[in-house]
């Protein structure tokens, strides 16, 4: 996001006039840049590409700071000072107080189960590193499935105030370097601002390349992927200054069209599925350098027009505030009002956006930029920023505190009462219906924290599937090896392969791979890196078991990734015959197969929706018809006519007729939307233990 920069010449020519003014074509795409990020965000199947706007804000920022820079070269201690003031009185009150707002109402609205997330993420917007806060747990699979924190947006804030730090030094030495070198006489001298900001560029750009190709997930978020975002601004900004450009008016206005219609297109073309930033974000960072370089303000022809419109213009200026303040409240008024954003509840949440974006420039920005005290005395500035930084991060970091408190509790209480409930708890309740389970046994903060040990032994193999982990369960005694193989749907079955009647009997293997299911076939990955990698993963895996000795293999899967270069209507028969061929390999070899039925998958988080009181436990379930996806791993299992293949499935413990249960005999099911709790799986452990008892039976006599 960008922030609203101290006004530049503006004229006919870019960077030649003396004049402050605002320029309208700048404003203009900063409203341009917020309305595409806002109804993004309101409608993202609407304006796909409308997170492009960030990358509008940074071109912008670059070319206003730099611009500034040049013109007031940092000569000293005391200029780098006075630069990091201005901007703190611009930008961090404002920050502050949407902070602090949102963690409010998040403790007043949110579901607990997500108190202490969120409040470290406040810690870290304050601190200005939540894009490399998101950009670690962007890696984490499960992660991706967790509500959204309503400071994400924080991100490209902090992208840009880590910007304002360095940059000036950078600029500054270049600065001071050029000057000495002009007074030896190196006529390039004055060119050099320009070569090192090209360099950056060059760089920056170089690694954003490579790292959206390795791990996109990452690359989105971190500063040194976005950082010849800005600087591209910082060229354009050291090369008018250098040489001014003198275009022709036809020529600038065809210009500014051209990089307005480049950063459209991009707004409407692209989507979730464009590899981003990288190359790709050199479409609508070109396109505003081009509408920045043409400074076609008065050029007749041009979209000065346009831009200049009054209500463009006054968007054009709250626009920081509105990026502050649109994304809370998508996150927390449907919480807010206990139901979804619908038609009226969108457009309250864009006039309420406008209306508090237009209150805190009035009462907040404008005020404390222009403060006498704060403008003559940087010691005071540098005190307002420990005050806001101070208590937005202190209580970020004491509601997480007080969260991870609660949920400690939370976790330490549950398996007594759990225990209490004796064979009633989870299945138990269904298999007995004399059973009479009341209340809660895990509480949603415990319920989230409920996950199988293979999580915290990190037994999974992880995009880009470069290394190789596999976790051994049960005594190196036991007569049975049984390998488990498959993506965290087959994970989550071993609290159940632990705590069978027959457990101490098999020792267990984990072949486990996040995201990836065991196919011959190349699956569907923003990086082709991870593509091939989960391939690899899943031959190395196969291998490892047929050649392992193995005396069963247990498998089980989410088949939600789609297969590459396989036309939609043909992936479900692609990825049973993929399913059969894994199969066959091991029948093949006189292993036997265990599969387990993948579970139900609620729509949402259960923890978090439980934690919110509804009316029913089951209103955070879902019908059998939604709850239940295709399983062609199943479905291969039981065409399977080799006589080794048992197939096995607990739906009928977890779904009647009307609703697949999120709570079953007053356990929690799931950690998230989809994963069976610890807890829970533990209760299972006779329908598995079955299962293997069955597979176990048809393994060929040696």
């Amino acid at each position: 996001m960008t922030t609203l920069s101290p006004p530049v010449p503006a004229g006919s020519t870019a960077g030649t006039s003396t004049r402050t003014e605002v320029r309208t074509d700048v404003q203009g795409l900063r409203a341009l840049a917020v309305s595409a990020v806002l109804v993004y965000h309101l409608l993202p199947g609407t304006v796909t590409g409308g997170y492009v706007g960030v990358d509008v804000f940074f071109v912008i920022s670059g070319f206003l700071i730099t611009s500034h820079l040049l013109r007031r070269p940092v000569r000293g201690v005391g200029d780098l000072l006075e630069f990091w003031a201005r901007r703190v009185r611009r930008l961090i009150p404002a920050a502050t107080v949407v902070l602090v707002a949102t963690l409010a109402a998040t403790l007043l609205w949110l579901p607990s189960t997500v108190h202490a997330r969120v409040a470290r993420e406040v810690a870290a917007a304050a601190l200005y590193v939540e894009n490399w806060a998101l950009a670690r747990s962007a890696t984490d699979y499960l992660a991706a499935e967790e509500l959204a924190s309503p400071v994400q947006h924080y991100w490209s804030l902090s992208v840009e105030e880590q910007f304002y730090v360095l940059w000036p030094v950078l600029v500054g030495l270049t600065a001071w370097l050029a000057v000495r070198l002009r007074r030896r006489g190196r006529g390039l001298a004055a060119w050099l601002p320009t070569a090192v900001v090209g360099l950056v560029v060059v760089v920056s750009l170089a690694w954003s390349v490579h790292l959206t190709a390795t791990d996109p997930a990452a690359a989105y978020f971190v500063t040194t992927t976005r950082l010849w975002e800005l600087a591209l601004g910082g060229l354009v900004a050291a090369a008018v200054t250098v040489r001014p450009w003198r275009w022709s008016a036809p020529v600038r206005a065809a210009t500014a069209w051209t990089g307005l219609a480049a950063v459209v297109a991009a707004v409407v073309l692209f989507d979730g599925t464009t590899p981003f930033p990288g190359v790709a974000a050199a479409l609508p960072t070109v396109g505003t350098a081009l509408v920045i370089a043409a400074a076609a303000d008065g050029a007749r022809g041009g979209p000065g027009g346009l831009l200049a419109l009054r209500p463009v213009q006054w968007l054009g200026d709250v626009s920081y505030s509105v990026y502050l303040w649109h994304w809370p409240l998508i996150v927390v008024v449907p919480y807010a009002l206990g139901r979804a954003l619908g038609g009226v509840e969108l457009v309250a949440v864009v006039v309420g956006s406008l209306v508090l974006a237009a209150l805190t420039k009035r009462w907040v920005e404008d005020p404390l930029r222009r403060q006498q005290v704060l403008v003559r005395r940087r010691a005071a500035t540098f005190g307002l920023l420990a005050v806001c930084v101070g208590v937005s991060a202190v209580w970020g970091v004491s509601a997480a505190s007080a969260a991870d408190e609660r949920t400690r509790e939370a976790v330490a209480s549950a398996p007594a009462r759990v225990a209490d409930a004796g064979a009633c708890a989870g299945a138990g309740a269904v298999r007995d219906p004399s059973c009479d389970v009341r209340g809660l046994l895990t509480p949603p903060e415990a319920a989230a924290q409920d996950k199988p040990a293979v999580y915290a032994d990190g037994c999974w193999n992880d995009p880009p599937f470069t290394t190789r982990h596999s976790c051994t369960y049960g005594s190196d005694d036991a007569p049975v090896r049984v390998a488990l193989l498959g993506n965290s749907h087959a994970g989550h079955w071993t609290p159940a392969l632990e705590a069978g009647e027959d457990a101490g009997d098999w020792q267990v293997d984990t072949y486990l791979q996040s995201s990836c299911y065991p196919v011959e076939l190349l699956l569907e990955y923003d990086a082709a890196a991870d593509a091939q990698g989960c391939l690899d993963t899943t031959r190395w895996a196969v291998d490892s078991v047929v050649s392992g000795g193995y005396d069963l293999v247990v498998m089980s899967a989410r088949t939600n990734q789609l297969l590459a270069d396989v036309p939609e209507g043909e992936q479900a028969d692609a990825a049973q015959d993929a399913y059969a061929a894994t199969l066959a390999t091991f029948t093949d070899a006189g292993i036997p197969v265990l599969v387990l039925r993948d579970t139900p998958a609620m729509p949402d988080s259960v923890p978090d929706c439980l934690a919110t009181g509804p009316v029913s436990w089951d209103d955070c379930g879902a019908p059998p018809s939604q709850a239940l996806e295709p399983d062609p791993l199943a479905a291969a299992g039981r065409a399977d006519g080799s006589g080794l293949v048992t197939v096995r499935e607990v739906t009928d413990l977890m779904c009647d007729d009307e609703v697949c249960h999120p709570v079953v005999g007053g356990v929690v099911a799931y950690f998230d939307h989809g994963h069976l709790t610890a807890t829970f799986a533990r209760t299972l452990a006779p329908e598995v233990t079955d299962g293997l008892r069955a597979a176990l039976r048809a393994k060929p006599s040696s």
